[in-house]
C-alpha cells in the first residue's frame, strides 16, 4: 500500500509580504492621482480651452457611472481570472485612459478618457483589496488595508498640490496630464511586480485564500421589503 505524502509549505515571511503589499499598493497610487489630475488644471482648462465649471464637474460625474456600472462585471472578472491577470488588466486600462484624457482638448475626447479611468480604476481597488485578502490575515489585514488605502491616498495628495511641486508643468493644460501618463505608468509597474512576486510565491509557499464569493441571485432582490 502506497502512503500519500503530504507537504506542508511554509508561508512566505514577513518581508516578503509586505514588498507585495508596498508594489501593489503603488498600482493604487498612480490610479488616485490620475483620477484627482483634473482638480489642479481646472483654471487651465477655463482660461485655455474654454471649458465651464459644468464641463469640469462632468468628467469627474462619467467616471462615477462608469464606476458603478462596471463594479459588478468586473468582480466577476476578477473571480474568473484572479487577481494577477485582473489587477494587470485593469491598471493597463487605468494609463490607457490616462492618455487618452491627456491627447486632445475636445471635452468628448476627455470624457472618453474619463469613462475608461472608471471602468479600469474601481475594479483595479476591488482586486488589489482582493489579493490582500490571500497574503494578510488576523490582525495583520486591517493593518494592511490601511497601509494599502495610505498608499493610495498619497497619490490624492500628490495630485492636489502637483501645482507646488511640479510647477513647471502648469503652464498649459497639457502637460500636467502628461505629468499624469507618467505617474499612472506605476500601476503598471506595481502590478507586473505583484504577478512576479505571486507566482514565484505560489510555487515555494503557501498562500492563503480571496475565500468563495456566493452566487449571484438577482431574483432575491424582489424579495427585500
Amino acid at each position: 500500500m502506497t502512503e500519500e505524502i503530504k507537504i506542508t509549505r511554509n508561508e512566505p515571511s514577513p518581508f516578503y509580504r509586505w514588498v507585495v503589499l508596498f508594489f501593489i499598493s503603488l498600482a493604487m497610487f498612480g490610479n488616485y492621482y490620475v483620477y484627482d489630475s483634473i482638480a489642479p488644471i481646472a483654471d487651465l482648462l477655463k482660461s485655455q480651452l474654454g471649458f465651464s465649471d459644468e464641463q469640469i464637474g462632468s468628467l469627474y460625474s462619467v467616471y462615477s457611472i462608469a464606476a458603478i456600472i462596471v463594479l459588478l462585471i468586473g468582480g466577476y472578472v476578477i473571480d474568473k481570472f484572479g487577481t494577477k491577470i485582473s489587477t494587470f488588466v485593469f491598471a493597463v486600462l487605468c494609463t490607457i485612459a490616462a492618455i487618452l484624457t491627456m491627447v486632445s482638448p475636445q471635452i468628448e475626447i476627455m470624457m472618453a478618457g474619463r469613462v475608461l479611468l472608471g471602468l479600469g480604476a474601481e475594479p483595479l481597488i476591488v482586486a488589489i483589496t482582493t489579493a490582500l485578502a490571500k497574503w494578510f490575515k488576523g490582525k495583520e489585514l486591517g493593518f494592511a488595508f490601511g497601509i494599502n488605502l495610505m498608499i493610495a491616498r498619497l497619490g490624492s495628495v500628490a495630485a492636489d498640490n502637483s501645482p507646488s511641486w511640479a510647477s513647471d508643468y502648469f503652464t498649459d493644460w497639457q502637460s500636467p496630464l502628461f505629468l499624469a501618463v507618467i505617474i499612472s505608468l506605476t500601476c503598471i509597474i506595481g502590478a507586473v511586480v505583484y504577478w512576479v512576486m505571486e507566482s514565484k510565491a505560489e510555487k515555494k509557499y503557501s498562500l492563503g485564500s480571496a475565500g468563495h464569493t456566493d452566487k449571484l441571485a438577482i431574483r432575491q432582490i424582489y424579495k427585500l421589503n
